[in-house]
């Protein structure tokens, strides 16, 4: 991992350029990209969520650029809905982050709870795996930062690039005996049973077998909440539908699915995702109480 020096705010060119970009006016791109080539984003930059969660920011790395305004939205309907529903549980639950990259939607869903039991997070791509462990270290809630891809498996695999996107973001878990990944499954994290889980994946088409991972976690719950993403993309590189994933939950007690970004939408879990859903990136919420 680079060693930058650590800021409170971004500079002043970033906030300006970041402005322009969410008031649709021109030149924002480009002052970032010039802002990159010249070094001037050769920063990590600490932002205050609340009076107990920060969160440290890589200005330099491409995926991560936010500012402040554009962190408090980040996903804020999915972490609206998952806060919501963790703090409604009757014991502080176990939040899990499957795919959490450097930490920023744990942070902001710690930032909104009011208790944790304890926070853990897995992440194989071992740059963004650094951040993550350094941001987990700001949590006043005990965690764990495994350095893992997640599946239904114990083994090792690689991370391969989705044709759509280079990105670091949009890479997945392929399989591979001689791979330099470690693969662990959900049911192996010792989750006590129980504990109360909130459980977020986006790991770019391996939500079932992540969920099937989670079986036994699950079945063992007393109440839980979990968030996967549906893509469409992803959908057509893999050919599972993420009402594949609403099935299996519903099978082990999920009592609701809804789209965190399209609450008036009433699935038919028999029917395919897009044909219900017309946005290219969502998020599902599915819910269980033994209430």
């Amino acid at each position: 991992m680079p060693q930058y020096p650590l800021r409170s705010s971004p500079p002043w060119h970033f906030r300006l350029a970041k402005w322009l970009i969410r008031n649709r006016i021109r030149g924002g791109f480009q002052t970032i990209e010039l802002a990159e080539r010249m070094g001037w984003l050769n920063y990590d930059c600490r932002y205050q969520l609340s009076d107990k969660v920060a969160v440290d920011v890589p200005l330099y790395r491409r995926v991560n650029q936010v500012a402040l305004p554009d962190l408090l939205a980040y996903e804020r309907l999915l972490v609206n809905l998952l806060t919501e529903q963790i703090n409604r549980f009757p014991r502080p639950a176990t939040w899990i982050d499957c795919g959490a990259d450097i930490g920023m939607l744990t942070a902001l869903v710690a930032a909104g709870c009011k208790e944790l039991k304890e926070v853990v997070a897995l992440e194989p791509n071992p740059l963004p795996f650094a951040y993550l462990e350094r941001n987990f270290s700001l949590l006043p809630f005990p965690h764990r930062a495994i350095p893992s891809a997640v599946a239904d498996f114990r083994g090792r695999g690689k991370l391969a690039y989705s044709p759509h996107d280079p990105s670091d973001h949009s890479r997945f878990l392929a399989p591979d005996e001689h791979g330099e990944l470690d693969v662990t499954c959900i049911d192996d994290l010792g989750i006590g049973p129980g504990t109360p889980l909130a459980i977020k994946i986006d790991v770019e088409g391996g939500e079932l077998a992540v969920l099937r991972g989670a079986k036994q976690t699950l079945t063992n719950s007393s109440h839980w909440v979990v968030a996967f993403e549906a893509q469409r993309d992803v959908f057509h590189r893999t050919r599972i539908d993420p009402c594949e994933c609403i099935r299996f939950l519903e099978g082990l007690g999920s009592k609701k699915a809804q789209v965190a970004e399209r609450p008036e939408i009433k699935l038919d879990f028999s029917r395919p995702y897009f044909e219900q859903v017309s946005e290219k990136i969502t998020n599902v919420v599915c819910m269980h109480s033994t209430d």
